[in-house]
Parts: C-alpha cells; sequence; structure tokens
C-alpha cells in the first residue's frame, strides 16, 4: 500500500518535471505550443511526441554540440567554445531548479541535483526522497482594505531570516568574511548576516528595444560582459539597518542625510526606526516586522551602509567610486538572468502570487499615505518568496524600489560606455537609478528593464535597496 502511493506520488512529481523541461523546449520550438501543457490535466510524461522522453539525458538536449565535445575538442579555439557552452548550461540549469522550485514550494532543489540526476525519471526519484526545506507557508500580507500591495492570502512561501538585527555593544565589523551555507553559490556575509548569491560571470543582454512595453530610456538593448559578482539574496532589512545605525553612531548631519526627516515632514510617522528607548543606539518600531525592508533611506544611506557591511569607509558615502550597490546592468542581469524576458520569471503576466505591487490605483483616490498607520502599509517581509528571479534572488520585482550604483540618464544606453565591460554610469549627474518597481505603482513598472531615477537625497516609503560585491571578496 505504501509502495502504490509512493508510486503515484513519483508520477505526478514526473508530470511536473517533465512540464518543466518539456515546456522550455517547446517554447524554443515555434511550431510548439508549450502553453498546452499547462491545460492539459491527463498529461502523460511518457508520451512519444514530446521533445524530451523521461531518460533522455537533459544535458544533452540542452545544446546538441554538447554531447559531442569529446570527439570536437580538438582545436584550441573549440575549447574556448565549449567553455562558453558550459557556462550557458550551467545557467541554463540556474533557471531549471528555480522553475523547479516553483513546482515544488518548500523544496530546496539546487542546480546540482539536475546535474547528478541528469534525466526527468531519475531527477523525479531524487525529489521524490529531498527533504523539506527550511521554509514555511507565508502568512497574510495583505487585506483587501490595504493600500496597494497584494490582496488576500498569500501563497508565497517565506525563507529563512538570516540578517543580523541585534546590536551587540561588543559587535565590531573590522575584517568582512564570507562563510560557506552548504550550497555552492550562497554565502553569509559576516559583517550583517545576509545571505549573499554568487552570480556568475555572463555576456548580458540588457535593456529592451520595445519588444515589450519598453520606454525610450529602456534601449536600445545591449550586451555587457560581466564578471562574477556576489548579490543580496534579498533588500536589507529596517533591523539590519537599526544595527548599523547602532554600531557606526552617525551624527545628526549624517542621519538627515540617510535616513531621518526634518520634523515638518509629514512622513516621519512612517520612519520605521527610532533612537533605543534605553537611549543606546537604535531599534526598529514596535510593530514593525524586523524583516521589513529598510524604507525612506536615501541613495546616501544605502550606499553608506553598502561601505560598511564590506567593512570600508562608511564616511565616504557619497561617492559612488568604491560603492557596494548593484550597478544597473548588474541589478538588471540579477533580476532576469540570460535569458532577457518582461519579469524575473519570464513573460507570462504579472500576479498577486508572484509580485507585491498596486493592483488597483483607484485606491489612493482623495487618500492620503499619511493616514495609514505605518504598521499597515503594505510591505511584504525581504524573506517572503515573491519577485524571486532565476539566481534565487527574492524581492527583485516589486515591494520596495532598489537604489543603484549609476548616475541615471536616460540616454545613457546610447553611449559606447553603456557596452563597457562591467559598464556602469559615472558621470557626474544630478540623479541616481533605480530599479524594481514597488507596492506603490503597477506590474508594469516592476518589468526588469524598467529603469528611472532620483536625486540621492530623495528618500520614499517605496524605497530601499539591496547590496553587491565582485567575486574576488571570497578569496
Amino acid at each position: 500500500m505504501a509502495e502504490s502511493g509512493k508510486g503515484g506520488m513519483l508520477r505526478q512529481v514526473m508530470q511536473k518535471v517533465s512540464k518543466v523541461f518539456n515546456r522550455g523546449l517547446m517554447r524554443k520550438d515555434s511550431s510548439k505550443k508549450a502553453e498546452d501543457l499547462d491545460v492539459d490535466s491527463d498529461f502523460d510524461p511518457e508520451n512519444d511526441e514530446l521533445p524530451l522522453s523521461t531518460r533522455e539525458n537533459i544535458l544533452g538536449r540542452r545544446d546538441s554540440r554538447f554531447i559531442m565535445a569529446d570527439l570536437l575538442c580538438v582545436h584550441s579555439l573549440f575549447l574556448v567554445s565549449l567553455a562558453q557552452q558550459i557556462h550557458r548550461i550551467n545557467l541554463e540549469m540556474i533557471g531549471d531548479s528555480f522553475e523547479l522550485r516553483r513546482e515544488f514550494p518548500g523544496l530546496d532543489i539546487k542546480p546540482r541535483l539536475i546535474f547528478d540526476h541528469p534525466s526527468i525519471e531519475q531527477l523525479s526519484e531524487a525529489i521524490v526522497n529531498l527533504p523539506k526545506a527550511d521554509v514555511e507557508p507565508a502568512v497574510s500580507e495583505g487585506t483587501s482594505t490595504r493600500l496597494g500591495g497584494s490582496t488576500g492570502e498569500s501563497s508565497a512561501y517565506v525563507s529563512r531570516f538570516t540578517q543580523l538585527t541585534e546590536y551587540v555593544a561588543s559587535d565590531a565589523v573590522t575584517t568582512v568574511s564570507y562563510e560557506t551555507t552548504g550550497m555552492d553559490d550562497v554565502f553569509i556575509r559576516s559583517s550583517d548576516g545576509m545571505e549573499c548569491v554568487l552570480i556568475p560571470a555572463a555576456c548580458a543582454r540588457i535593456g529592451d528595444d520595445g519588444k515589450f512595453e519598453g520606454g525610450d530610456n529602456e534601449g536600445p538593448s545591449h550586451e555587457v560582459n560581466l564578471e562574477s559578482f556576489l548579490m543580496d539574496i534579498e533588500p536589507v532589512s529596517v533591523g539590519a539597518y537599526a544595527r548599523f545605525l547602532s554600531m557606526v553612531h552617525p551624527s545628526q548631519e549624517q542621519l538627515l542625510d540617510w535616513c531621518i526627516l526634518p520634523e515638518e515632514d509629514e512622513r516621519c510617522c512612517h520612519i520605521p526606526i527610532m533612537r533605543a528607548e534605553s537611549g543606546d543606539g537604535w531599534q526598529v518600531k514596535s510593530g514593525v516586522p524586523v524583516s521589513w525592508p529598510m524604507i525612506l533611506v536615501s541613495w546616501y544611506g544605502a550606499n553608506a551602509y553598502a561601505l560598511w557591511a564590506h567593512g570600508e569607509d562608511w564616511s565616504q558615502y557619497k561617492s559612488a567610486v568604491s560603492s557596494f550597490l548593484p550597478t544597473e546592468a548588474q541589478w538588471e542581469y540579477g533580476a532576469r538572468g540570460a535569458n532577457p524576458a518582461r519579469f524575473p520569471w519570464g513573460n507570462t503576466d504579472a500576479s498577486e502570487e508572484l509580485l507585491n505591487v498596486c493592483w488597483d490605483a483607484s485606491v489612493y483616490e482623495g487618500v492620503s499615505h499619511v493616514a495609514t498607520p505605518l504598521t499597515e502599509l503594505p510591505l511584504v517581509s525581504v524573506n517572503v518568496q515573491m519577485g524571486v528571479s532565476p539566481f534565487g534572488l527574492r524581492g527583485m520585482a516589486g515591494n520596495v524600489w532598489q537604489w543603484c550604483r549609476d548616475t541615471y540618464h536616460e540616454n545613457f544606453y546610447l553611449s559606447s560606455d553603456a557596452s563597457a565591460p562591467n559598464a556602469w554610469n559615472s558621470e557626474a549627474g544630478d540623479a541616481k537609478s533605480e530599479r524594481g518597481g514597488s507596492w506603490v505603482g503597477g506590474p508594469q513598472l516592476a518589468r526588469s528593464s524598467y529603469r528611472r531615477g532620483r536625486i540621492p537625497e530623495a528618500k520614499g516609503r517605496c524605497l530601499g535597496f539591496r547590496c553587491c560585491a565582485p567575486s574576488t571578496r571570497l578569496a
């Protein structure tokens, strides 16, 4: 009986796994409709008409040239080509593991699992035997009465929250190191407990030529050779930022530059942090989850944190020369991976299960944001599995905008500098770039190629940040 039950479970898993891989192959073949797989309730993974059978090697089908490597690698130039092909296949496995995690919430499916079990049949058996990952269903993050954001019960999952939020007087950031996690591409930064994902080097396609609903500032699309880099798996939280302030003891002038508003600003009621009641340091305001993204933080405040988190001189927060904020190119590649798409999850339409944005602009009519209590702002915690990219980065669409290192210029993509290796706009200017969309705007603003800018002094209730660093920091 138990064996029969396991057999039924295995078939259900094989159906889902087969759909993931065959859907990807069919999308590359314009003569086949991948959407048909999703509406077929009697889907048979053993169907001979499918591009990929259950026993066929997944990696071999990724690129026919790959399986001929041992026959052709007689020329040094081919070795370079082969390395590029293998790198591309690795990127596709990352995307495949992301799709599988979406099909099997709560299971920690890594790219290595696909490599070790390279057929639908073998991979399905491995998935059946996987232990439940360290995730749990998300609590409801919104109601129909809140401004913007998701409505109703969320079906997203919550990953573990590792950011350090408790201030200990003996804490000091001197040398920053990265601890291993058991996953080849995920590390924990010692300064603040942030999980960082190693994003592989790539020749990334950046921008949009209007294939989707891209604006004039999103094109022309162009390629940028990016070295590998570490990117925070999620935006910096309010708890982590309060701990940072407690550790660096900024002056009042610096606080006003970073995260504090003048007393006459009506948004003061929405500042999520306050001086600690003990008088020593800072704390998150009562009722605000420590795992909410830090908001009302300027580019200066984001840059100061990023410098500090990497053991650098945070007093140089007004300069982008040695910044640890992501460049626009890094951010966009981190959001949508090797294959340009509208959103981190692909070209399918946005939905409330996928990201936290404003779905009904009419909720703002005649209503002041200030009328909404701080604890009822429609934010979701940074560790909620929404806006997830192919690399597993969370919050890469919706919830809060994220500051980038670049000076913003709407015509930057027209310049040759935009296609330079590790490109970023270092010219002087009045604005800094921001990406990702937020709970205030609609889903069209959360497209991966959408870009805009604000003055670096700007602070918004829908504006946060994450950090980024060269992979050489792992050495």
